[in-house]
């Protein structure tokens, strides 16, 4: 089953370049935003990402050039200012993906558009397609609209759709946080999909989003960048991710049995090391082939005065933090410890043992594959080793108090 790519960044650098050629052996093909437009002003607002054309070609697969509409209600008329800028935009991108000689396999046409205007829609991917014809026009779909009969027509005049199954709706509580896309979802609209008698692809998802929700649990931002300023400071933050495991019982399944018009998988987006909150690609590579990334999360202590204690990951996949560290010894005496980076210090009354419990925005953190990170030290006299521990709680968690800093 062939698997593609998007290449949705905003800002290339060389770690783009570095991941297209990390990736072109296992992918079919390669989705790449060149312009986003707004037309809801009277002079169109139009991004462009300052593309790699030379990495783009030597990644030697095919290209396909995808435009994003922002939202727009209408009205969706033939021939006025806004369809022509449209249509321009797209004469535009594809020439010059041209003149740097890419070639062009399609143009995909990203819209989140409303139900009740599909036929409106319609009318632009017509106009779109005539503009650049013989190349193929193709819509992103949303799984809203697969049981409208305006969405038929309009998947049966472009020959061919791509079905969006991740962030679909907005999260109101922080339940709503668990999946990004519930796999018995995207399977049962992969099946509906099928139904409207197109062939089409799926798009699956490999980001995350990080949520804020206030202090009585309401929906108050969302943000694919990281934390946003502009959220309160009590917000309680939390990540709304796709999970690895579930992205690949997918594609093994589909790989052994698939409705006939499913031709393929889109993965949303590429890995890209500066990408804090998108899989790593050892993470992806794993989903590709049908199977669940491993995971190998280890936690030591140096032998060294202080003794470092460190957290590493050995696995195929983002981990969180270990949400409790113990470290013991016999025969000495605890000098001093302290907590580092998303961890504080516990102490109790057996003089033998510290805990280290994450915080809350500990929480949202996530250690790649072949990542490490140093969380607390530890210094005893006489020196003795070490040991430590992950617990799922401490059994006198209830009587830990804070360990007040470089001392106990």
């Amino acid at each position: 089953m062939p698997q593609e790519i998007y290449v949705w960044q905003r800002v290339w650098n060389e770690q783009v370049g570095v991941a297209l050629r990390t990736a072109r052996d296992a992918a079919a093909g390669f989705a790449v935003l060149t312009a986003e437009i707004d037309v809801r002003r009277p002079q169109p607002k139009i991004i462009r990402p300052n593309i790699d054309f030379t990495a783009l070609k030597f990644s030697a697969r095919p290209i396909a050039v995808a435009i994003r509409i922002d939202p727009f209600a209408g009205p969706f008329r033939e021939h006025d200012r806004v369809v022509e800028a449209i249509v321009k935009l797209a004469r535009e991108e594809v020439a010059k993906a041209r003149s740097h000689e890419i070639d062009i396999s399609e143009l995909q046409i990203d819209f989140d558009c409303a139900e009740s205007k599909l036929d409106g829609y319609r009318i632009w991917l017509k106009e779109i397609r005539a503009s650049v014809q013989p190349l193929r026009v193709i819509p992103t779909a949303l799984p809203s609209w697969l049981g409208h009969r305006e969405f038929s027509t309009l998947a049966k005049d472009s020959g061919s759709f791509i079905l969006q199954v991740h962030s679909v709706s907005v999260p109101q509580k922080v339940d709503d946080t668990r999946k990004l896309t519930d796999p018995r979802e995207a399977a049962a609209w992969v099946e509906q999909a099928a139904r409207v008698g197109v062939p089409f692809r799926v798009s699956l998802p490999t980001y995350s989003y990080m949520v804020a929700f206030d202090a009585e649990g309401k929906f108050c931002g969302m943000s694919a960048e990281g934390l946003s300023a502009r959220w309160p400071r009590e917000a309680v933050r939390v990540r709304w991710e796709s999970q690895p495991e579930e992205m690949a019982a997918l594609i093994a399944r589909w790989t052994r049995s698939r409705p006939a018009m499913l031709r393929g998988v889109f993965w949303y987006r590429l890995p890209v090391a500066s990408d804090a909150l998108n899989w790593n690609w050892k993470t992806l590579a794993a989903a590709m082939q049908g199977r669940a990334p491993k995971s190998d999360l280890r936690v030591s202590a140096s032998a060294s005065q202080p003794s470092e204690i460190v957290v590493k990951n050995d696995g195929e996949k983002d981990e969180p933090l270990p949400e409790w560290i113990e470290a013991r010894w016999t025969g000495s005496k605890l000098i001093a410890a302290d907590a580092l980076q998303g961890y504080e210090l516990r102490t109790s009354s057996d003089a033998s043992s510290v805990h280290f419990e994450l915080t809350a925005a500990g929480r949202t953190l996530r250690l790649p594959p072949d990542g490490h990170r140093n969380v607390a030290w530890v210094r005893c006299e006489p020196p003795t080793a070490i040991q430590v521990s992950v617990p799922a709680r401490p059994l006198s968690a209830d009587r830990l108090s804070p360990g007040g800093g470089n001392g106990h």
